[in-house]
């Protein structure tokens, strides 16, 4: 049975927080393992301040849509924004051996994203970028028990 929301939420600066409870209710209705939900609400806070703040700038209406689906073996979330195409990607990972005084600014939280997912894509789809990241849940279960 798959579960999950849709959600559309502009240029809204308080877009991550109505995502994150519902993401959060999600979670919680279907017995989500804590690292799960961590990894999910890390990488959707990255792609959201990404969307918001450097594919919808300067323009209004802008369109952000969140859609997660969840199974018994995997959680996909996908992220669409009608903003300048970027694939995030598609940039050099960050020399993380740099001092934080020598390495340049930007593209740790993408590649964040990367290290916290297990599968990332992104496409150029009809004028819009689509991110998808998929987090697969271990022997199909959300739960961790304690006899694990």
């Amino acid at each position: 049975m798959r579960h999950g929301f849709r959600m559309s939420v502009g240029a809204d600066p308080g877009a991550v927080e109505k995502v994150n409870a519902a993401l959060a209710g999600l979670a919680e209705a279907n017995a989500l393992a804590p690292d799960v939900r961590r990894s999910v609400t890390v990488a959707l806070d990255e792609l959201l301040a990404n969307a918001l703040s450097h594919g919808a700038a300067g323009r209004d209406p802008c369109s952000v849509t969140v859609e997660v689906e969840l199974d018994q073996e995997r959680m996909t979330v996908t992220v669409t924004d009608d903003g300048t195409p970027f694939d995030p990607f598609g940039q050099d990972a960050p020399d993380t051996t740099l001092s934080v005084e020598e390495r340049p600014i930007g593209g740790l939280g993408l590649h964040l994203v990367g290290q916290l997912m297990d599968k990332v894509s992104y496409q150029r789809r009809d004028g819009h970028n689509v991110v998808v990241l998929v987090k697969e849940l271990v022997n199909g279960k959300t739960q961790t028990s304690e006899n694990d």
